[in-house]
């Protein structure tokens, strides 16, 4: 299993984004939630609320989500992080049923 993680700004964004994945089969399940940011944007900081999404998907699928991913992500540069997960068999065998 492999998790992507990306950041929005705005909870309708990371809705959008989780729905979309689900709905075209490019991941089981898709979790998100409100965090605290502190970073680095053309020369200046910034302290944001963010919306983490934290995306589980198959191998097979894990190239496609992330470039829906980027296509709808409101950001000029998204940072998405994948992870290959070790996970229970029968999580992984959901989560390959799950994805395409």
């Amino acid at each position: 299993m492999f998790e992507l993680i990306t950041t929005v700004g705005k909870k309708k964004d990371a809705e959008r984004i989780s729905a979309e994945l689900v709905k075209h089969k490019l991941a089981a399940c898709v979790s998100y939630w409100l965090i605290a940011s502190t970073y680095r944007w053309k020369d200046k900081i910034h302290c944001e609320k963010e919306w983490r999404i934290e995306v589980k998907t198959s191998k097979a699928s894990v190239k496609k989500a992330e470039k829906l991913i980027r296509e709808l992500h409101d950001y000029k540069l998204p940072s998405i992080s994948k992870y290959d997960v070790k996970v229970d068999a029968s999580v992984e065998q959901w989560v390959r049923t799950c994805t395409k």
